[in-house]
């Protein structure tokens, strides 16, 4: 059965973006290509209303900024399966010219986290369950010991410590103010910031690509009801017993942490 999404978009628009899409490599109609599932279609431009997507700034690149904020948008569930995105659609949301969002899509493409199909847009790589709880299981093997590893170290990484606590405050702020996109972008600050006190770049850098590729629709539910704030709470625990030194605190709350992600935040 097709998706029908809902059509919040003028008449005036739509003539807007049916005309950008003629002259534009992701076109609504069908391409020869059948490798695509009959249960996808394509999508107005008001049916991906995500938070994220919002007009950008012109530093650091457009490109990059596209990325970031598209890739929020994954990881928080606003980018929905078996709907088919063209560059226009994003493009008119980030308030920019189809060249960076294309950049931005091929590279999000190339990385997992979206499939091309040549001529007619993107779809959403699907996450399942047994994906999610593959990447807590890896997550759970690297990061419990890495934070108790940092906790013994807490008298010689001041630097990442301080750079940690100021990071915690920007994570406070976006709870507070249950802007999502910000708070996962800082939460991942917060985290690898912690994990590069070891001076394990390869470390960082796995830590880093498994948490990119979860989808955390749970954040905006807990956003929208308020309960974003509570939600983090684990992050203040997990700062307080990295710089007290105490490595079995660091583990216990890394754990419930990353059990929390599974459980209510995925």
């Amino acid at each position: 059965m097709k998706k029908t999404p809902t059509n919040l978009s003028t008449n005036s628009r739509q003539a807007e973006q049916q005309h950008n899409v003629a002259h534009d490599g992701a076109t609504s109609k069908p391409a020869t290509d059948h490798s695509i599932s009959a249960k996808t279609h394509d999508a107005p431009i008001d049916h991906l209303t995500s938070p994220s997507l919002k007009p950008l700034v012109e530093k650091p690149s457009l490109a990059s900024q596209a990325f970031d904020h598209i890739k929020a948008a994954i990881i928080a569930g606003d980018v929905q399966p078996g709907i088919l995105y063209s560059v226009n659609q994003f493009a008119s949301l980030l308030g920019v010219s189809r060249t960076p969002v294309r950049e931005a899509l091929l590279t999000l493409s190339q990385q997992g986290f979206l499939r091309m199909d040549r001529n007619r847009g993107f779809q959403l790589t699907e996450i399942t369950e047994k994906d999610i709880n593959d990447v807590i299981e890896i997550r759970l093997m690297l990061e419990v010991p890495a934070m108790s590893r940092v906790a013994q170290l807490s008298s010689h990484i001041g630097t990442h410590l301080d750079e940690a606590r100021s990071i915690y405050s920007e994570l406070d702020a976006a709870a507070k103010s249950a802007d999502v996109l910000r708070f996962l972008t800082v939460d991942r600050k917060f985290h690898l910031t912690l994990i590069d006190a070891l001076d394990n770049h390869r470390l960082t850098k796995i830590v880093g690509d498994l948490r990119d590729h979860m989808q955390l629709r749970g954040l905006r539910r807990m956003a929208s009801s308020g309960q974003l704030e509570d939600a983090h709470k684990d992050h203040y625990q997990l700062l307080l017993a990295v710089e007290s030194g105490d490595s079995q605190l660091a583990t216990n709350v890394m754990r419930m942490h990353l059990e929390r992600t599974r459980n209510e935040w995925s």
